[in-house]
C-alpha cells in the first residue's frame, strides 16, 4: 500500500469519526426520502443503485474509477447514485445511506475544491480523488480506492 493510499484512508476515517457521520439505514424509509428532498437531491427507484455517464466528455479512466467507486459502496451494502443532482450541483457518485459524495477530478486544485465546497455544503462530506494519483491498472485502482471510499 502506497503513502498517499494511507494517508488518505487515515483521512477519511477521521473525518467520518469528526463529523459524526450518521447513517440512514436505520430510519423509516418515509423519513429517508423527507431528508433527501429536503437536501435537494434528486433521487428514485429509476436512478438509485444505477451507474450514470454525465457527459461524453468523461474519460475512460474517470469512468472506470465511477464504476470501481460505485461496486465498493455497493458491497458494503449502500444505496449508492451517480451523477445525482443535490441543491447546488451534481455528484459524481454519492453514498446516499451517509450522505458523502465522491468527486473524481482530473485538474483537482484549490480554486476548484473551495468552488465545489461551497455549491455542495449540504453533504456531510465530499471526497475529492485526484483522477493522476489513482494506479491506472484496474486492480491497483481498486485497491487504492478501497481505502479511500468510507
Amino acid at each position: 500500500m502506497n503513502k498517499n493510499a494511507i494517508k488518505a484512508r487515515v483521512d477519511t476515517r477521521l473525518k467520518a469519526r469528526k463529523y459524526g457521520v450518521a447513517s440512514q439505514k436505520y430510519i423509516s424509509f418515509l423519513r429517508s426520502e423527507k431528508l433527501l428532498r429536503t437536501n435537494g437531491v434528486v433521487l428514485n427507484e429509476k436512478n438509485k443503485n444505477c451507474l450514470f455517464m454525465h457527459s461524453s466528455k468523461e474519460s475512460v479512466k474517470h469512468w472506470v474509477i465511477k464504476s470501481i467507486l460505485f461496486k465498493l459502496l455497493r458491497e458494503r451494502g449502500r444505496t449508492v447514485g451517480t451523477e445525482i443532482e443535490v441543491r447546488g450541483g451534481i455528484v459524481d457518485v454519492l453514498d446516499v445511506d451517509n450522505f458523502i459524495g465522491y468527486e473524481v477530478e482530473s485538474r483537482i486544485n484549490n480554486k476548484s475544491v473551495q468552488q465545489k465546497l461551497k455549491r455542495l455544503w449540504r453533504l456531510h462530506d465530499i471526497i475529492f480523488i485526484d483522477l493522476k494519483k489513482v494506479p491506472d491498472s484496474i486492480k491497483a485502482a481498486e485497491e487504492y480506492l478501497r481505502n479511500i471510499v468510507v
